[in-house]
Formats: C-alpha cells, structure tokens, sequence
C-alpha cells in the first residue's frame, strides 16, 4: 500500500469466491502497518492496482455466461475444427475445446475477400433474425460476432454489432475485429467467444471497486492485464478477457525493475506460489511477450507476458499414481482448506507440509507468528502417504520436495532452450510465497549465475499490479509487400499513433506521462508465422519501409542464423502495433550506503533440516530477515525467516544483502 512517498506491504489468504473480503483485510493489515486504520488511510493512497483472477477462474472452472456465435456462412465449423488441434487430458489426447455449442453457431451470408473488397452485402434482415434466434430459442446471454477478412475492413461486423444490439437490448455484444483485429479467423473468433463467456466475472470486479470506494478509496482503480501492463475499470468492463492470466504479468513486470535495479539486464524470473511455479524471461530488462497461445485450453489470439508454468506451487498435493509413483501436482489445496498443517480439515500432503516435516518452515514464525502451522497433523499426513509407497514420514517430504524441484527445474530448462538462451550469462529473480526455498537449488542445477530475491519477493505480485504503468495497444493489419503502397506504412503509423495516444487520454494519464512504441510483425512472403519487432520511437516516414526493412533482415538474421535467411526474399508487413504507455508514479526503494567491509551477518538461532534422503538432519543457521541490513553477508547452509517468507542457502553457497535490500545469492556449480 502507497501512502504519501512510502509503501506498506501485508498478506492474508485469498477468500475465493469472495475476492473482496480477502483484498480488504490486506488493506486493513497493511493500513495498520503504516499507522492507520482502513478508513483513514484509504484516502491517503495515490494509486490502487489490483490483480484479480475473477476472468481466469470462470475460464477454467468452464463457468462463464451462454454465448452465440454469428460467423461468415460456410465456417460455423472453424472452432470446432480447430485446425485439427487436441489436447492432452490424463495422458489421452482429446478434441480442443469449446464452449459454443453448435446450435449456437449462426452462418450469415456475407463475405469480404482478403484484400478487403466487398464480394456479398450483409443483410440487415438475416442478422437481425439470427440474432433473435439466438436470444429467444437457445437462450444465450451473450453473442460473439466474427467475419472472416473482417480484421482488414470491419464494416460488415461494426453493422452487424448495431443491428444485434438493436434486436436483442441488454445483450452483451462482442466484436472480433474491434476486439483484436489480427490475421487468422480461428485465435481471433476464440478470444471474442472468450470475451463474451467472461462477462459475468468482472461483476465481482465492479462490485469489490464499489466496496473501496465506499470505503474512502478516492484513487482509481487500476486493473493488472495479460499484456504487463493496467487498464481502467470501463475498459474491463467492455473487454474482460483482457484480464485472464493477468496474475503472472504483473510479477514478472515487477522482477523486471528489480533486475534493472541490480545491473542485470538478461535474467529469468520464476513465481513459485500456492499452484504453480511460473517462468519467463526478460529480454534487454523487459519481459518477453507473445502475440497468441494457449488459454486454459483454448488457442487465443490474447497478447501476454509470455510464462511457462507447471503444477508445482506449496499447496500443490501429494499423491500415488496408478502404477505406484510418488506425484506432485498438478491439483492444489488452494486457500481452503490449504495444506494440512493450516489446521482446516485437510488430510492430503501439499508440498508446504513436506517443506515443515523436513524443517525448512518454523511453525511457529508463518506469516512473521501471525499463523501457527501444525507439524504434528503434517507429519501423520506424510506417513499416511507413505504407507502406500513404503516409506516414512521423512522420506516421503523428501521425494514431494525431489519431485517439485524436478519440475522447477524442467520449467527452467524449456524456457532456456526454447529462447536459445546460455544460461551462465542470465541471473534469476524470484518471488512468490514460496520460490525463496527453491530458487538457488533451481538455478545451480540450471547453471545460471545468480539468483536475486527481492525483499517483498512474498508480495511481488501486487506490488507489481499496484507500481505497472498503464499499457493500451492498438493494431492496423496490413498484409503489405513493403514495395507496393509506401503511403499505407505511414498511414498505419499516424492511425495505431493517435488510437493509443486517445486511450490514454480516455484514462486520465497527463499527456507529459504519455509515450507511444511502435512494434511491426513481419515475414518473408511465403511464410506462414511472423516475426515481431520493435521499431524506432519515431519511425521514418516516406522512406517507403525500407527502414523497417533493414530492421526486420538484422533480427531475422540474429535469430535463425544466415542459412535460415535470404537477401532477396520480399517482405511483408503483416500488421503495425502502437503500444500506449501512460507512465505511472512509482515508489522508489531506499538506496543504503554500503560499507566496503564484508559484515557476517548476526545469526539468531538454529534449526534441524533434513537435506538429505536417509541422512540425519543437520543443524541449519538461522537468521532474522527483518534484522538483516545492507552490506550483511551470509554463508550456507542457512535459512533467513522473514516476516512473510522464508529463505534457503544451500551448502556452499554464499549471499549477501545488496542496496536495494535484495538478497543476492552466488551460486556455486
């Protein structure tokens, strides 16, 4: 919480499905933290941001609102087909899936053709008739419309909006190409299918903005998206599906500015929480982001932060597969009842009862002594489990905590070898309740140099929804051989430049705190995938795109090597992308004067931690994160308690707290 020029920071379990209560009683914690009550010290904060998982939970739950579909005639099969992609389910292969039903599925008679042209007139009749058809006989609250080529000239689906919302008052609508007007009809259709199944969930998102508001909350509102950035209560409102998978980007955008802070301009980041552990990568300190992919189950057209993640989180359960194997995740205890050693009724081992038996967590320091954990109930849960694998109680925590680690370190390693990345040149930062244990063990086996903690790793998250700055994008597709219309490029600029610069005026953003980027996808003719690249700040004009072309040659050549690049292949500007930037105040963490004495660290205790399968445990120095000053060196094995999480430095690892309060770990391959 930013009150004035300093920040408070406090956590409380999430109270799903009642967002709100959990997000008050943080801001109950952290007003106290600061000195105040909630009421007095709601109208003393500048800015709230808020990263919900209303929109992703009704996707994944499949508990979002009825939705019709009207599509070009001869492709109302297009979602169902899916272009011949399955999915895998409990090691069977199965169709990809979908959440309009055939009935609900309305071919109308139109077509444009790819260069744009008008080749059959819509009908105002035969819309206006699907759409009634929809509504009065197979009861759907909300209508999706996707033509095809209308993402190169959208008048048949702008009019088929008006006609829609003139013949079915109070119905959602949603259109593809206002949405996100992108080649490729199959992302496109299924992201606005997305947009109009989630109308229900921002519901809570309104209401819990109501609730602070009536509470003294005189800031915005600002809502965490896919992309890394926020946006404004009425754009969520009009576009939730903005606001799946928001959670992950908001910590990455974070992680970014703690590298940057520590001179690590190549780094990956990993938020290991209570259900997954989550992995991307920040690219020259920003993080790598993707145009498409999956969601939950569906290929979307959503542009995100582009994350890796495996069912690997502290509240991921414990369990014995058919054949007699130990497995970990992917389900998790979630908040309620959580992992047994909260003392709510559970019975199945998570991996924070694994991390307690084995003596990494003191019960009686969780949450800074705010929440006393039950070791005795975590270790009959473990020797349970045990009992069908033939193990002890001990045993069975250090195969939970083998098998996550295996996963971290899967993760890890795919995003590595996917980016092409050399791993000794990139340091790792992590965050989240729970990486703290994991991330030196995940980067020594990985080879990468370092690992930085931060000291609100616990709460990087909202930290970062709360501090990103507001990110609108807008796009004009193209499908232009560079040599052909040289005036198109400068027109698409001056269009996506003044669309995004008008969005952030619609938020409120000064135009002093406003900044417009420019991205170009492009591709050889011929290909089938493009290339996204970022462009100057003021893009040359009248040059006819040879600029972008020289551009786009150096990066494809950079990425794919010589052979994979030809000097007199054509090249295609696919779309031209204008990123708006409203630039947001952001708290700045105090900067100490460091000694040019390496000071050991004041260790305050011990603690017996089993490292080792069928090994004694052995005596593990402890210290006091709060206690720990800049300039404070420390040598493994050690476990630092925080007042929220808790820290692990493996055996012949060394560490020390930087400037920034951030706890750099050399690791020691």
């Amino acid at each position: 919480m930013l009150i004035g020029a300093a920040y408070h920071r406090a956590k409380s379990p999430s109270t799903y499905p009642d967002i709100g209560q959990g997000v008050l009683s943080s801001c109950r914690l952290a007003a106290e933290a600061a000195g105040f009550d909630l009421k007095t010290a709601l109208p003393r904060v500048r800015r709230f941001g808020l990263g919900t998982t209303a929109v992703t939970n009704v996707i994944a739950t499949r508990g979002g609102l009825r939705v019709g579909l009207l599509t070009t005639r001869g492709f109302e099969e297009t979602l169902r087909l899916a272009r011949g992609r399955v999915q895998e389910s409990g090691g069977w292969l199965s169709q990809a899936a979908t959440i309009v039903e055939s009935d609900a599925i309305v071919g109308i008679d139109e077509r444009i053709d790819r260069q744009g042209s008008v080749l059959k007139a819509l009908d105002p009749d035969e819309v206006a008739a699907a759409a009634k058809y929809l509504v009065g006989q197979q009861r759907v609250d909300s209508i999706a419309i996707s033509f095809l080529w209308a993402f190169l000239n959208p008048v048949h689906e702008r009019r088929a909006v008006q006609i829609v919302r003139a013949a079915t008052p109070g119905i959602p609508i949603t259109s593809a190409a206002e949405l996100r007007p992108v080649i490729r009809e199959y992302e496109r259709t299924n992201l606005a299918v997305l947009n109009a199944y989630s109308f229900g969930a921002y519901a809570g998102v309104e209401e819990l903005a109501e609730t602070l508001r009536a509470a003294g909350l005189d800031a915005p509102v600002l809502l965490c998206h896919s992309g890394g950035g926020s946006m404004s209560i009425g754009q969520a409102r009009a576009q939730p599906v903005w606001l799946a998978a928001s959670g992950p980007a908001a910590g990455v955008a974070a992680a970014a500015r703690i590298a940057a802070q520590a001179g690590e301009p190549r780094a990956l980041t990993c938020d290991l929480g209570g259900t997954s552990f989550d992995v991307a990568h920040l690219a020259a300190g920003a993080p790598a982001r993707t145009q498409r992919g999956a969601l939950m189950g569906f290929w979307t057209a959503l542009p995100r932060v582009d994350v890796e993640s495996v069912g690997a989180g502290g509240g991921s359960l414990a369990w014995v597969d058919d054949r007699g194997m130990l497995r970990v995740g992917p389900k998790s205890a979630g908040s309620s009842p959580g992992p047994v050693c909260y003392g709510r009724g559970a019975i199945q081992p998570a991996l924070t009862d694994a991390l307690l038996v084995l003596g990494y967590i003191d019960p009686d320091r969780f949450l800074g002594g705010q929440m006393q954990l039950d070791r005795e109930g975590a270790v009959q849960a473990c020797t349970r489990l045990g009992r069908e694998l033939g193990l002890g109680a001990m045993e069975t925590a250090w195969g939970i905590r083998e098998i996550a680690l295996a996963e971290m370190i899967k993760a890890t390693k795919a995003r590595l070898s996917l980016q092409a990345l050399s791993a000794p040149e990139h340091a790792l930062v992590s965050y989240g309740g729970c990486g703290a244990l994991f991330a030196a063990d995940v980067a020594r086996q990985t080879k990468l140099k370092r690992v930085l903690i931060p000291e609100l790793a616990s709460v990087l998250s909202a930290f970062g929804a709360a501090t990103m700055d507001i990110r609108r994008e807008r796009l004009c597709s193209l499908l232009l051989r560079l040599c052909c219309d040289p005036a198109a490029l400068d027109r698409a600029i001056a269009e996506v430049r003044a669309a995004a610069w008008n969005d952030l005026a619609a938020d409120d953003v000064p135009p002093l705190d406003r900044e417009v980027l420019f991205e170009a996808d492009m591709r050889f003719v011929g290909q089938r995938w493009e290339v996204t690249i970022p462009l100057p700040a003021e893009p040359a004009r009248g040059d006819g795109g040879r600029e972008i072309e020289v551009i786009f040659r150096e990066e494809y050549l950079r990425r794919y090597g010589a052979a994979a690049t030809t000097s007199t292949g054509v090249v295609e500007l696919v779309a031209i992308r204008g990123i708006g930037i409203g630039r947001m105040a952001k708290p700045l963490a105090p900067t100490a004067v460091l000694s040019t004495m390496a000071r050991p660290a004041r260790q305050v205790g011990q603690r017996r931690v089993n490292l080792e399968r069928g090994q004694a445990a052995v005596e593990v120095s402890t210290f006091d994160g709060a206690s720990l000053e800049p300039g404070d060196r420390l040598q493994g094995p050690a476990l630092i308690d925080g007042t929220d999480t808790t820290f692990w430095i493996p055996r012949s690892m060394h560490a020390r707290m930087d400037a920034h309060r951030t706890l750099v770990i050399e690791i020691s391959q």
